[in-house]
């Protein structure tokens, strides 16, 4: 039993607030982020019930979910917190030590999304942009769904919604050093 006032040791809380700098203690569950979350339907726990998940200590059950992959980061449920928790650096917060702790989720929807994020961020780092049509050749690959959606790249590609080349950034060794310098500050961490 859990006496008024008792102080219980959470690391994973802790780990989140520091990561996302937000305080996830000042969450009274209202539900706005739930109602304002274009995606909260998808999602297995809502934004509301993550926070208290994490206040909880519940950090398998949290890493489990799809949450945290589902969540879009457009802010829009942060706009309507009336506790100005940033739920979407939260999050990302979660994502990050997800991956860290190298959690191989069950869930084969996480899973995918998982490996669209990598996917995602690796194409940004190596060419500073995201160039659809290898994402979406590599998210294939990986994914062992060599055809999945192959009906819909000729049409997509007559009507020049996939370029076939890339063009070159004129910032990528900027955006390369980026990434290097971000690096170095989550292991300074």
């Amino acid at each position: 039993m859990i006496a008024l006032g008792q102080q219980i040791e959470n690391k994973f809380l802790e780990a989140v607030n520091k990561k996302s700098g937000s305080n996830i203690l000042e969450c009274y569950q209202c539900g706005k982020c739930v109602s304002t979350c274009p995606v909260s339907s998808f999602m297995d726990f809502p934004p509301r019930e993550i926070m208290q998940m994490v206040k909880l200590g519940l950090k398998e059950e949290t890493y489990m979910a799809n949450s945290m992959w589902f969540c879009l980061t457009c802010a829009a449920c942060s706009s309507r917190c009336p506790r100005e928790i940033d739920i979407p650096r939260v999050m990302e917060a979660i994502r990050h030590l997800a991956i860290e702790e190298n959690v191989d989720p069950d869930n084969p929807k996480v899973k995918a999304i998982r490996k669209f994020h990598e996917i995602f961020l690796d194409m940004i780092k190596r060419y500073g942009r995201n160039y659809e049509l290898r994402m979406m050749a590599e998210f294939n690959i990986r994914t062992r769904n060599l055809f999945k959606d192959m009906h819909l790249a000729p049409k997509a590609l007559l009507k020049g919604k996939i370029p076939l080349g890339h063009e070159k950034v004129q910032r990528a060794k900027a955006i390369q050093r980026m990434f290097k310098m971000a690096e170095k500050l989550e292991k300074i961490k």
